[in-house]
């Protein structure tokens, strides 16, 4: 495959230009607002109150799904259409054969964080070049299929550096759409938002877009609890919940905010929003870090170690958007940098020094993960 590097490095570059637009960073030693105790009405124990809709959070979330779908047949050789899945990101022209998907008027793409739009289309097709080797074993400086040294059936469709455009576009979207459209475009309005007017089937616009919020984390209402039917985010609070203690947490304070919302307690609303925005940003740091650590153990199989490589690249990405992160833009650069542009010559040491970087911010026991 041609000019590799330079699609590489286009990664790299366009996260250090974006990290320009998401630059609001809270000062590290800020400590979170206290959260008062409720009074006079009860907060439930599962995601239960009287309208809860987030139908559309749903529809995009699957949305993903058959995108995935798609690009995992590349992992068999299949060459894939650049423009298919272009269009399955835009829902042009009833791409994903459901009727419920092409015909919910819900699409990703203008959900996306608005700059990286044409980043993703240009992976889409940087993700179907590379499909054209899909019949070729890859290696160092080879596109192609690499198979796993200890586990044959998992194969993975690479660039000559190593790369898989599947695992990041998944990964990025998790955070460009679902973790964005959250917290920065529902949580941080709910102040701002009516709270009186209820239309039917939705409540007040507040109560909606916190119901929305939590649609895009994709668990069920009594999650922790219940961890059937996880997806996307929700599956990795969960996943990384032994290191980090983040899946009690962040429910817990999502159920105090729809509840503080519903009983018109501004205090603990207000309260809660920084406590989502916190907790989730820590679960996209740990996810980050759970794949870095994937990589050093699976450092001698090359399909393993560049496939879990490929998803933190997307995951530390992700960290961009949330205009009150812990962690700076150059963190995040330098934690992407440390990787290099070849998987296939990387260090556990450069592996570690992107982990470093990122834990300096968040303090994690790294020996738990």
């Amino acid at each position: 495959m041609r000019n590799n590097n330079y699609t590489f490095a286009k990664i790299i570059l366009f996260s250090l230009l974006i990290g320009t637009a998401t630059s609001c960073k809270r000062d590290k030693d800020e400590e979170p607002v206290p959260s008062p105790t409720p009074t006079g009405y009860t907060v439930p124990a599962t995601y239960s109150f009287s309208v809860v809709n987030y139908s559309g959070q749903s529809t995009r979330l699957t949305m993903l799904d058959s995108i995935s779908n798609y690009m995992k047949m590349g992992n068999s050789g299949t060459v894939l259409s650049g423009t298919q899945m272009k269009n399955m990101y835009s829902n042009t022209g009833s791409p994903f054969g459901v009727a419920a998907l092409d015909a919910s008027g819900k699409q990703l793409k203008n959900k996306t964080y608005l700059l990286e739009q044409p980043y993703f289309d240009n992976l889409f097709d940087s993700l179907a070049l590379v499909s054209l080797s899909g019949t070729a074993t890859g290696s160092n400086g080879i596109a192609g299929v690499v198979t796993s040294s200890s586990d044959p059936s998992k194969k993975y469709l690479l660039n000559a550096n190593g790369l898989e455009y599947a695992q990041v576009i998944k990964k990025q979207l998790m955070g460009a759409v679902f973790y964005y459209q959250a917290l920065e475009t529902y949580l941080i309005n709910l102040p701002i938002d009516d709270n009186v007017t209820v239309v039917p089937g939705e409540g007040t616009v507040q109560e909606h877009h916190c119901d929305e919020a939590f649609g895009y984390l994709g668990v069920p209402t009594d999650f922790p609890t219940n961890t059937l039917g996880l997806r996307y985010w929700g599956e990795y609070t969960d996943e990384v919940n032994p290191a980090i203690t983040s899946s009690a947490p962040l429910m817990t304070a999502f159920l105090k905010l729809r509840a503080a919302i519903s009983n018109n307690d501004a205090a603990t609303r207000d309260a809660q929003i920084i406590v989502v925005r916190q907790q989730w940003e820590r679960v996209v740091a740990a996810s980050a870090i759970l794949e870095l650590t994937e990589a050093k153990a699976a450092f001698a199989d090359d399909a393993i170690r560049n496939h879990v490589l490929s998803e933190a690249v997307g995951f530390i990405n992700s960290l961009k958007y949330n205009s009150y992160k812990q962690i700076s833009n150059t963190e995040i650069s330098n934690a992407i940098a440390a990787l290099g542009t070849n998987f296939y010559t990387i260090s556990i040491a450069d592996i570690d020094n992107s982990i470093n970087t990122i834990n300096a911010v968040y303090g994690f026991n790294l020996s738990a993960f």
